[in-house]
């Protein structure tokens, strides 16, 4: 692919609305495949840390150890090596560590809140004044919603306790020839407008050395959110040239006619509406008006949808949409009988049974807890809801696997389950732009599944004759195709090239079987 840096391939020039901000449409018409952009990074750096026994490398961003890793001769932030290159280079650390040495202590204790990995980035955006002072425009024209994070918003007050003072304290440290030479301005203000051009504008990448970072493009971030996004983007891990490291590739994945929007989506696809419209109002300040997010059926999955219970003695097998779905306080109305239910109980029912799911799961989810878990909220819930679609996710990649879940019966109740997530999971992303993975174990299982079934004996003990397996073989061998198809942009992440290779082995498996039986395909 050839790539052109900060240079358009597919779109016009941002137009601006009073309801979207700034957005992006087609110059021509696009199809699946076809390159929107790419461009490098203005500045990234590493998430919050998530694992209090292994911090990233502030060069590189592998995995180090907390208590015997080496730490930067400069500044004593925990690093891979003394040797490592992103120590020197001002795109990593070569910069922020005059900053950070400020405050070269070693500490072992409380190393979590002694190094704030999440404050890095917002430092390193302030290091822009100096170390490239266009890249530095470019990042404060971004969006920061600071009308939104005023004194006394959770925003602002998280910003303060964990970045500003933090960050204060360093620079207030430091030597003042160092503090005007590479910090030319700044104050707190400054840092809280970094924060929320971060919050607002920032994309999360998952490196192959098991670390998350976060990244800000200057054309990325004026595409407009959908909940049915017509866009994936991908980023390069690894490169000959280091510039081109985290380099953003965005790719049409449905077809966009000439003047339509470009799009893409922040929140999580297999969320029910309030939940990502919540969400997306809490970390990019603005309200989903999308046609997902307007059409009650959620474009006809029910992935948020209740059963009615019935009012009094009369029993209802109707089930309960939002009367308007764009309305945050809506009633839940029955589509066959009279019954409501408030917006609130809904939430607060959704919520506790989303607490249920998540312990049951973060418990190891055996087979059986998932099974009763199901059927208690299969009380409730329409069998599309986003709850039960987890809970089956989850089912679906044990049975088949474990001894007592063999059966043809237990099969057959996989390949159901499979056909009815893979149904759901391509209406809500056709192009595989957020679902890749969830697609790509549910074509697998659903292979796996087949192909068990039709090595399994008639229940007289005599095997399967070709004509009563070839339909199982075909359909299985679509699934697997499906599959791989499904991950052909996440193999250079670590998660999409893990499961790339599992699949490339059943395919080899499955290929061994068919030469054996010589069954032709």
């Amino acid at each position: 692919m050839r790539f052109i840096e900060d240079k358009n391939v597919s779109f016009e020039h941002a137009r601006t609305s009073e309801e979207l901000g700034r957005y992006l449409v087609a110059a021509r018409d696009l199809a699946p495949g076809d390159l929107v952009l790419t461009e490098r990074p203005l500045v990234f750096g590493p998430k919050g840390m998530q694992n209090l026994d292994a911090m990233p490398c502030v060069g590189c961003y592998k995995q180090v150890s907390t208590d015997v890793g080496e730490r930067c001769s400069r500044c004593g932030w925990p690093v891979c090596s003394g040797n490592c290159a992103g120590l020197t280079d001002p795109r990593h650390h070569g910069v922020e560590c005059h900053i950070l040495s400020s405050r070269p202590e070693c500490i072992l204790d409380n190393m979590g809140d002694y190094y704030r990995h999440d404050a890095l980035l917002p430092l390193r955006c302030l290091l822009l004044q100096t170390v490239d002072q266009e890249k530095w425009k470019k990042l404060s024209n971004m969006q920061s919603h600071m009308e939104c994070r005023m004194p006394g918003s959770e925003a602002y007050d998280e910003a303060n306790e964990f970045i500003v003072e933090y960050l204060m304290d360093f620079i207030n440290k430091a030597d003042k020839d160092i503090r005007n030479k590479y910090l030319p301005r700044v104050s707190p203000e400054l840092i809280h407008e970094m924060c929320g051009i971060i919050d607002t504008n920032a994309l999360e990448i998952r490196v192959p050395e098991g670390t998350e970072l976060l990244a800000l493009y200057t054309n990325t971030c004026i595409m407009e959110h959908s909940c049915i996004p017509n866009t994936k983007h991908t980023f390069t891990l690894s490169a000959k040239d280091k510039n081109d490291m985290y380099r953003i590739t965005v790719k049409v994945v449905v077809p966009v006619e000439k003047g339509n929007h470009i799009t893409t989506m922040y929140s999580h696809a297999l969320w029910g509406t309030q939940a990502r419209r919540q969400h997306l109002k809490d970390t990019k300040y603005f309200a989903c008006r999308c046609p997902r997010c307007s059409d009650p059926t959620e474009l006809g999955t029910y992935l948020s949808a209740l059963k009615c219970l019935g009012e009094g003695n009369q029993v209802c097998d109707g089930i309960h949409l939002p009367e308007e779905p764009l309305d945050d306080e809506t009633d839940w109305k029955c589509n066959k009988c009279s019954m409501k239910v408030n917006n609130s109980q809904v939430n607060m029912i959704i919520s506790q049974m989303g607490e249920e799911v998540e312990n049951v799961q973060m418990m190891g989810g055996s087979v059986t807890s998932l099974e009763n878990l199901l059927c208690r909220l299969s009380t409730f819930l329409h069998p599309n809801h986003y709850h039960l679609y987890s809970i089956k996710h989850s089912l679906i990649q044990l049975y088949g696997r474990q001894p007592n879940y063999m059966s043809e019966e237990i099969l057959d109740k996989k390949i159901k389950m499979c056909k009815d997530l893979i149904i759901i999971t391509k209406t809500l992303d056709p192009g595989n732009a957020r679902l890749s993975l969830y697609n790509a174990v549910l074509q697998h299982e659903l292979h796996s599944a087949l192909l068990l079934k039709a090595k399994k004996t008639k229940s007289n003990g005599s095997p399967k004759t070709l004509e009563e397996i070839k339909p199982l073989i075909m359909e299985s061998k679509l699934a697997l195709e499906n599959a791989l198809n499904s991950l052909k942009d996440d193999i250079e992440e670590k998660s999409g090239k893990q499961l790339f290779k599992v699949i490339v082995n059943s395919k080899k498996d499955f290929e061994k079987y068919c030469k054996e039986k010589k069954i032709r395909i």
